[in-house]
């Protein structure tokens, strides 16, 4: 179990060696239990949940500085028993034996702690995708801002398999600014990969993992869902953790011609990079997933946030040195086969380097 949550929270955030010394800020532990331990329920208690998920918490008890939850991870599941002890700072979770599903619940927890306190922190989450690539200046990552069905996927995708790039996320990216341009850290949610980006036996392997179809504009969106660990196995993909941001690619899906070529614009304005970033930042479903309101991994912690977010992540990125363009495709539906990477190397040489 310690091993699946580990998977999930490894590389974005790092692992101290078992001899480090040091107050620990808050403790997990985890253990099986039958159905119907420590389960004592009252008729009205509050219940949470997530839609489309199926998760749902709870509220069996809350005194004296513990809270007691009663939880399913997704629809159909056992339930676990979820106890927070703010005195003893350390949340224990009982897992119903046999349930796989329930066993992510280690993670999630992993994941609201470290997420409140990054957003507390300054740090500012955008549905983007982003990858990792080795350059002679080190490695750096290159964040693809798009709109819905915008190839932010896509270019993400290719970019591991053409590129041998490491995948920071598919989805959630948290960016910070700093006085060398900024960092970006890939959210460890899941990695969706168009399906007309897999050639004929990859198809057949994947006939058995998670699909999600659905319609955006009137077009099929037909996509294979895998957790970042499935991801890296299938595809032989590394992931990267915390990364040196060197390359912002607005894509913009123009509405010229299906004859008119892809470009890349270099000259792009700094407003145009502050707007992509501040759409890209509304997002308060993901936002409100990450502050653990209920505090099951810790006091919860109020998020900063800046009204001008994008605006001043712009300007820190531009004044750091982070190259800035955008990618124009007059055709989306050619983009799995376009040369994006030789469009894009003409004004990022580096981003290119290892392509096939």
């Amino acid at each position: 179990m310690v091993e699946n949550a580990l998977s999930v929270l490894v590389p974005p955030c790092s692992l101290a060696a078992a001899s480090a010394t040091g107050e620990v800020g808050w403790s997990v532990h985890i253990a099986f239990a039958s159905p119907s331990a420590g389960l004592r329920k009252a008729h009205g208690q509050p219940v949470f949940g997530w839609a489309g998920s199926g998760r749902r918490l709870e509220i069996l008890d809350a005194a004296d500085g513990v809270l007691v939850l009663a939880g399913r991870y997704r629809e159909g599941c056992a339930e676990s028993v979820i106890e927070v002890d703010t005195r003893c700072r350390q949340t224990r979770v009982l897992l119903p034996p046999g349930d796989v599903p329930s066993r992510r619940w280690p993670d999630w927890i992993g994941r609201m702690f470290f997420g409140t306190r990054l957003l507390a922190d300054g740090w500012h989450l955008v549905h983007a995708s982003a990858v990792s690539i080795e350059t002679d200046d080190g490695p750096q990552a290159v964040l693809f801002l798009a709109g819905p069905r915008g190839g932010k996927s896509t270019l993400a995708h290719r970019a591991c398999v053409e590129l041998s790039a490491k995948l920071l996320s598919d989805d959630l990216v948290l960016l910070q600014s700093g006085p060398d341009g900024g960092v970006a850290v890939g959210w460890p949610t899941r990695v969706s990969v168009p399906l007309e980006l897999l050639d004929a036996p990859l198809r057949e392997k994947a006939s058995g993992q998670a699909r999600l179809d659905s319609t955006l504009g009137g077009r099929w969106r037909r996509r294979l869902v895998l957790s970042p660990p499935e991801y890296a196995a299938m595809f032989h993909a590394d992931r990267a953790g915390p990364t040196r941001l060197g390359a912002i690619v607005v894509v913009d899906p123009t509405a010229g011609s299906h004859r008119q070529a892809m470009a890349v614009d270099r000259d792009v304005s700094h407003d145009r990079i502050g707007t992509a970033l501040t759409r890209a930042a509304h997002i308060p479903a993901q936002r409100l997933m990450m502050l653990d309101l209920l505090g099951i991994a810790g006091p919860s912690a109020r998020p900063w946030a800046a009204r001008d977010a994008g605006a001043n992540l712009a300007t820190g990125f531009r004044d750091g040195g982070v190259a800035m363009v955008a990618l124009r495709v007059p055709d989306m539906s050619l983009l799995p086969s376009l040369p994006v990477w030789n469009a894009l190397a003409v004004h990022v040489p580096w981003v290119a380097k290892g392509a096939s």
